[in-house]
């Protein structure tokens, strides 16, 4: 497959999205009905969709992992699952708000906060589930962990009021965002897949300037996302590189910066130790 044949395809895969349509391959579904026999699958979804999902995957071959992986060593694992995802999972599909107790950053007890929670999401970095709510009283939306929830309780709020938080929650989403730009070195033009799945995870727009061979992305981020973004660059290397944020580039150029150094020193401590040796040889040969 092309260059452009790729650029195809992620086309109509961004177009699917907007639309609401998912497509998956045989691999997905196979990989699905694997996770699927996951003792934390039984926790994490409620028996008739569990159900209705095995169903609809009946036909697929199983995924043999065992065949080609071999698990030799691994550290305790986690359940992936949480009590309280179905209790708040149901918060959420039915616009509820709640009252929650539970522990924040100074080890204190935050008492009976009012809230109106509207997404869960899971971290793959720290491994732990999080519920995303706005808070009315300071006009913030707010992220708590789900360990660190002592109590929390539904309460019912009228349909009106539902739909200002959701807004709110919507304007102050919007207010979060920046836009990076990030170029792709010509040289690299026939990377450009992989690239673009570094930032899957993102909005962007790809533009491509047919006078310089040079593609942009324009990706839509959360400030909050800015360090996943400086690693994924770091990860990346020559390959790319940002052209309107100041603050970024200047981040990048302070790693690159510490990078150099480093192996600055690294160089003047071997050619010290060179000249050591050197010294150290010629005395040797004098005395004798």
């Amino acid at each position: 497959m092309n260059l452009f044949e790729k650029m195809f395809n992620y086309q109509i895969m961004t177009r699917l999205n907007e639309t609401g349509l998912f497509t998956w391959t045989s691999q997905e579904r196979a990989w699905l009905r694997l996770m699927l026999k996951h003792p934390a699958a039984f926790e994490a979804l409620r028996p008739l969709t569990l159900k209705k999902l095995q169903e609809m995957l009946e036909a697929e071959q199983d995924l043999n992992l065992q065949d080609y992986l071999t698990e030799k060593a691994k550290s305790v694992e986690n359940s992936v699952s949480h009590p309280l995802l179905q209790t708040l999972r149901q918060m959420i599909l039915h616009h509820q708000g709640f009252r929650l107790t539970g522990r924040v950053r100074n080890g204190r007890i935050s008492n009976d906060q009012f809230g109106f929670p509207y997404k869960l999401e899971y971290s793959m970095v720290k491994k732990e589930w999080y519920v995303l709510w706005y808070a009315p009283r300071f006009h913030k939306l707010m992220a708590t962990k789900l360990h660190s929830i002592i109590a929390v309780e539904a309460e019912p709020i009228e349909a009106a009021l539902a739909s200002k938080y959701a807004q709110q929650i919507t304007t102050l989403t919007e207010h979060r965002k920046t836009t990076v730009t990030i170029e792709v070195l010509p040289e690299f033009n026939q990377e450009l897949s992989r690239i673009l799945y570094a930032f899957s995870c993102f909005e962007k727009q790809v533009d491509y300037d047919e006078g310089e061979q040079t593609y942009r992305i324009i990706l839509t981020i959360p400030r909050g996302e800015m360090d996943y973004v400086l690693s994924k660059m770091r990860f990346l290397g020559k390959r790319v590189r940002i052209t309107d944020n100041a603050s970024l580039r200047m981040r990048m150029a302070e790693t690159a910066s510490k990078v150099l150094a480093r192996y600055a020193e690294s160089e003047a401590e071997g050619e010290s130790e060179s000249q050591h040796a050197q010294y150290d040889a010629s005395h040797t040969t004098g005395t004798s």
